[in-house]
């Protein structure tokens, strides 16, 4: 896939902007806070009918303004040509592409895959495990509606069943035959949810090692996906992970009613990122966590265009300020050697010069409420 234009109305700093892109790299330089990464956030929007930032909709709508908008063309790896669009206004999102004028978030994901690289997602390697839930989520779900559904289901199964809880404990009274639909759906979903995860660990784990070897070839990592009360021997077998998981609940039944609030389920699961046979988290140092980090980035660009008819588009958010020369080129000659269109965010124009990088200079200031 590459995006050959974008135009941005009314998104953070951006009155009107409309920007024609580079098939290669494409550097966007300029003073912080002067609207670069919103770019970024206006492809990922577009990609993932959110920005990659923690940030709120409403909250990205320029100040005394009431909806932004986004639009987007691109080809695809076989030069179909598609188009997508997203404004957002008194809390409500609307979406048009190729297949429809007025689409779900969900039908968006997928059709233009993204990587993402920025210093907040330094926490995949020493946040907690929500993070790195997040990552294995965000890879799954652009290759698998399927999947991508069954994380909506959850959350609505979740927030049901924690009600329910909540009112059990209200009214002192637990009643088997109100939670029990609800805690059979959830067990089911956590045993479909947990099998694709397992085996995408198990497929990105190679391509990491691989990857991180390149970086830091005296070094041994591993992956390790630890699922919420799962043994490892039921991992693969759906009809023994919802045994396990139906005699966990009813030997903790007590303890949920008490708490008021659901204990187990894929929302408690983790991501063990270890190296040289210690975790990551714990005892990995600031170059190595770097250095895992780019390496979990490049294996899962590797993973989704195995995957996916189309070559994921890869975002650098201001990431080669904390990057050394050996790590910047190799992140360069992944983009080089795979022709995949990216684009960098810099505060300095000449960035990418002893990379030997051939880019397109977007000078954000000559972009802003004008066309480059």
């Amino acid at each position: 896939m590459k995006i050959s234009n974008i135009k941005i109305s009314n998104l953070r700093n951006h009155s009107h902007s409309e920007i024609d892109f580079s098939d290669s790299i494409n550097l966007i330089y300029g003073e912080n806070g002067s609207g670069k990464t919103t770019i970024l956030e206006a492809i990922s929007i577009c990609s993932m009918s959110k920005s990659f930032l923690p940030t709120l909709d409403q909250n990205l709508i320029q100040h005394n303004q009431k909806k932004y908008e986004i639009s987007l063309s691109a080809k695809s790896n076989f030069d179909v040509e598609y188009k997508v669009g997203v404004s957002f206004s008194a809390s409500k999102k609307k979406i048009s592409n190729n297949d429809s004028e007025n689409t779900s978030p969900k039908n968006l994901i997928g059709n233009i895959p993204i990587v993402i690289l920025s210093p907040d997602y330094k926490n995949i390697t020493f946040g907690s495990p929500s993070d790195r839930r997040d990552f294995i989520d965000k890879v799954i779900s652009q290759i698998s509606k399927s999947y991508l559904n069954k994380l909506i289901q959850l959350k609505k199964v979740l927030k049901q069943r924690n009600s329910l809880l909540q009112h059990f404990k209200k009214q002192n009274q637990y009643i088997d035959e109100l939670i029990e639909p609800w805690t059979e759906k959830l067990i089911e979903l956590n045993a479909d949810i947990a099998m694709k995860r397992y085996n995408f660990i198990n497929e990105l784990t190679p391509l990491f090692k691989s990857t991180f070897e390149q970086i830091a070839p005296n070094e041994e990592v591993e992956l390790e996906y630890l699922p919420c009360k799962i043994s490892a021997e039921n991992i693969e077998d759906r009809d023994k992970i919802i045994e396990e998981l139906n005699n966990y609940y009813l030997s903790r039944k007590e303890v949920e009613y008490h708490r008021a609030s659901t204990i187990f389920g894929p929302q408690k699961d983790d991501l063990l990122i270890k190296i040289n046979s210690g975790i990551a988290k714990d005892y990995a140092s600031q170059g190595q966590h770097k250095s895992l980090l780019i390496s979990l980035k490049i294996a899962e660009f590797n993973y989704l265009k195995s995957y996916c008819n189309e070559t994921p588009i890869i975002l650098l958010d201001d990431i080669f300020a904390e990057l050394d020369e050996i790590r910047s080129a190799h992140v360069i000659d992944i983009i080089k050697d795979n022709n995949v269109q990216s684009f960098i965010t810099s505060t300095n124009p000449k960035l990418l010069q002893s990379l030997n990088a051939s880019t397109k200079l977007i000078n954000i200031d000559n972009v802003r409420d004008n066309r480059a």
